[in-house]
């Protein structure tokens, strides 16, 4: 059976330490706690969606290490196929973090294997990528071997899914087979070249920030846009759909632990919400509540919700 989603993936083996606050430059300061574990956007997505229930086909570059070994154990007890799955010269993906009391979090990345993926990769998993309902990336994977692949889901009428994180300016071609964006507010204001230390404080602020960049992205169709505490919210083409150009979904009242991984927790919410054609409000929600359930506790993969975790807070919070 094709898998639902095709995720261009990445590995990190992560380390992240909590730290009462930032250090100064040339500073040392004193962590009360240190995680290791596997981690990298693509991964993330990958574990998260298959824990909801999706089929999943996953790209991966990895090192021949312990990290790499640990993804490969991770993926076949979660249920995802490994026959995309690259094994390479270089190291695995590695990433640093601190995270600070009120869950803020602070990264640094090594990408390692995850360098080392390209068009050639692609070609291989063309049968795959081309039977999928969805295909899914973020910035961590090597650029060219995303434009590949947006190209010929594009070409194959395959809806594709970016969130430009970490963010670079996205290549040129991306925005000729990119249909839907996933961005934070700093990489929103990126795309409307608005003051990075300074994004709307307003949700609604956004239609109006966002609104020349649809002449560049000619073939997207929704912008979703994750606001922490205060929710998220999509911008919807205009005349491209029949919901309203602007849908904003609060948040659930949490005390956020750790903010890392959140994001990726939303992704797998919302695509899978909208694999199964829920309404916009509804995929919001579900990837507000997968944020959500990953920022109220330490770590990314272990803490990430399955099926049943999210119907049950659908139904209590009904």
């Amino acid at each position: 059976m094709p898998a639902q989603i095709f995720i261009l993936g990445s590995l990190m083996q992560t380390f992240c330490w909590w730290v009462e606050r930032m250090p100064r430059a040339g500073e040392s300061i004193q962590a009360s706690a240190l995680r290791l574990e596997l981690g990298g956007k693509g991964l993330n997505v990958a574990v998260g969606m298959a824990r909801l229930g999706a089929r999943i086909e996953v790209l991966l570059g990895c090192g021949n290490d312990h990290a790499g070994e640990a993804a490969l154990n991770l993926l076949h007890s979660e249920g995802i196929s490994t026959r995309n799955v690259h094994r390479m010269e270089s190291p695995s993906g590695h990433g640093a973090g601190l995270i600070t009391p009120d869950g803020q979090s602070f990264i640094s990345i090594f990408p390692g294997a995850n360098a080392l993926l390209d068009a050639t990769h692609i070609e291989q998993a063309r049968a795959d990528l081309c039977s999928a309902s969805m295909v899914n990336a973020q910035f961590e994977t090597a650029m060219p071997v995303i434009v590949s692949a947006f190209a010929l889901a594009h070409a194959h009428g395959v809806p594709t899914v970016l969130n430009p994180s970490p963010w670079q300016e996205p290549d040129a071609a991306l925005k000729r087979t990119t249909h839907t964006l996933i961005v934070n507010e700093t990489e929103a204001a990126q795309l409307a070249n608005h003051p990075r230390n300074a994004p709307p404080a307003e949700p609604e602020i956004w239609e109006c920030a966002l609104a020349s960049i649809w002449s560049d992205w000619i073939t997207l169709q929704r912008i979703v846009i994750t606001l922490g505490s205060r929710g998220s919210l999509a911008l919807v083409r205009p005349e491209a759909e029949a919901d309203s150009t602007f849908i904003h979904s609060h948040a659930p009242i949490i005390t956020c632990v750790d903010s890392t991984g959140a994001g990726d927790a939303f992704s797998c919410g919302y695509l899978w919400a909208s694999l199964q054609k829920q309404p916009l409000i509804e995929a919001l929600r579900w990837g507000n509540y997968c944020g959500a359930h990953v920022a109220a506790k330490r770590g990314v993969i272990e803490v990430l919700p399955s099926a049943d975790d999210a119907y049950t807070w659908f139904k209590a919070s009904a």
